[in-house]
């Protein structure tokens, strides 16, 4: 065995002792030549699905899979992405890295060979890990100029199954039409399946729901999948109100957050609809997945991952689309279910996580090091509630789109309670400050109140303390990773 194994097999022992598993051995015995198995990965991604898209969130929702990988597992109920678009968003995950860090600001831009080296599923190839990606990788694009081994890296995995932007929902397989997740179901079940038991295996499942609310490429259901009717009419949205939408910034008003509030009724009742049968959709893939692991007997040595890349309005503000950074933008459903630990550590966490911290987690678990990474493992969140955490965390949204409509420029801090958004390029600037501790629904700019000057100026000053820990990722990136973006 070549000694750089031996040293990781060493680190996925000590990582484990860490976690609390105390019965797995502290160290690899002279006696025992057989080391514990290194911990398999199933990490499940859904796209543009907002925090109240489940059913223990909200009734309407059918997700009877992922509620109860919910209640066996830890919930991350401040679960955030620090950008609220695809690309950027799923290159923070696959970097384990703030998009100050790693640059993508454009659906035109892949990582570059250097980064994608460094991206989480190829440190865990190149650790003797058998890797899969499944579904939307979103990061470049062929057609805008990205070479077409970064926007589509399919060398790096042991299976690839991957597209790039907004695949469609259906797909030609073996001269069949076929819905896209079945597709992706049956080769992720043959990858498990097909992997030695003595080799660890990490999925990498992107599933492309509910994305595509409309028509074009996700104008097509799974003929073979019907959801059970609801108990009643979708809820509408507290703040899907004209009142919510006069008080936008003109920021977001002149975006490609249209306007929905207004419309008929029957409209949003459509809309609704289709976003909770493709919500349903994912869950019954979530369901397959774990059905799967049982039966070929690696649920026991299997950690789940289920997250978004970002989340929607849904109506909230009135209006659609995603691209601010109001709460059902940025809150996304994070949840990880490890069973080799004790059930007594399931349950909601409180602390702010960020879905870069999911790559970080991945990497603490498989024993991998990874100092480039942004993320912090939650480990230590989920074997103690009570773990010091991050207070703050920067958001910035500030993609370069060619498509229809603009997207908002936006930047700003969210701690604990409070919320500071300030929209860039706008002459006079338009800002927004939330209490979000007394006014959750972001409903009272309370930024042109001066009794809350003192506040919105520490928020102003945070702000730009974040912005100049980076420079585009060349001399002061590392300033970025040691401060690790979550200052006490």
């Amino acid at each position: 065995m070549k000694k750089r194994s031996l040293v990781l097999i060493g680190m996925a022992v000590l990582t484990s002792v860490a976690f609390g598993q105390t019965e797995r051995p502290a160290v690899v015995s002279a006696s025992k030549p057989n080391p514990p198995r290194r911990v398999n990965i199933v990490f499940l991604l859904s796209d543009d699905q907002p925090l109240r898209a489940m059913g223990h969130v909200d009734p309407y929702f059918h997700t009877p899979n992922i509620d109860k990988l919910a209640s066996q597992g830890v919930v991350f109920e401040n679960g955030f992405v620090e950008s609220s678009i695809c690309c950027v968003s799923r290159a923070s995950i696959m970097m384990g890295q703030h998009n100050l860090t790693h640059g993508i600001r454009s659906f035109d831009t892949a990582l570059s060979a250097k980064q994608i080296q460094k991206s989480f599923p190829v440190l865990l190839r190149k650790a003797g890990y058998r890797t899969a990606l499944l579904g939307k990788y979103g990061v470049g694009m062929k057609s805008r100029g990205a070479p077409k081994a970064l926007c589509l890296p399919a060398e790096h995995f042991d299976l690839w199954y991957g597209f790039e932007q907004g695949p469609s929902y259906w797909q030609m397989e073996n001269g069949k039409k076929r819905y896209l997740t079945s597709v992706m179901e049956e080769k992720a079940i043959r990858f498990m399946k097909e992997t030695p038991k003595d080799q660890p295996f990490m999925l990498y499942m992107c599933l492309p729901e509910p994305h595509g609310q409309g028509g074009g490429p996700w104008n097509y259901r799974d003929p073979h999948f019907k959801v059970p009717a609801p108990d009643g009419p979708p809820p509408v949205v507290e703040t899907m109100t004209e009142e919510a939408y006069a008080r936008l910034p003109e920021a977001i008003k002149s975006s490609k957050n249209n306007k929905i509030v207004g419309r008929p009724p029957a409209t949003y009742t459509k809309y609704m609809t289709t976003v909770r049968d493709y919500t349903a959709r994912t869950d019954l893939a979530v369901g397959r997945i774990r059905a799967a692991l049982k039966e070929i007997g690696r649920e026991e040595n299997t950690v789940v991952i289920f997250a978004s890349d970002n989340g929607s309005m849904w109506g909230a503000h009135g209006i659609a689309g995603k691209w601010n950074m109001y709460e059902e933008s940025i809150r996304v459903p994070m949840m990880i279910y490890d069973p080799r630990l004790p059930k007594s550590v399931s349950g909601t966490r409180s602390q702010m996580a960020l879905a870069y911290d999911l790559s970080a987690t991945v990497m603490d678990l498989a024993g991998v090091p990874a100092p480039h990474m942004d993320g912090r493992s939650l480990m230590p969140v989920i074997n103690d509630p009570g773990t010091e955490w991050r207070k703050d965390w920067y958001y910035l949204h500030d993609v370069h789109s060619r498509s229809k409509g603009k997207l908002p420029n936006c930047e700003g801090v969210r701690t604990e309670r409070w919320k500071y958004i300030h929209y860039r390029g706008t002459k006079p600037v338009q800002e927004e400050l939330f209490d979000l501790q007394a006014d959750p629904r972001e409903m009272n700019d309370l930024s042109k109140s001066p009794e809350y000057s003192e506040k919105l100026n520490k928020l102003r000053a945070r702000n730009s303390e974040f912005k100049a820990r980076d420079s585009f990722g060349k001399t002061r990136t590392r300033k970025v990773g040691q401060l690790r973006l979550d200052p006490t």
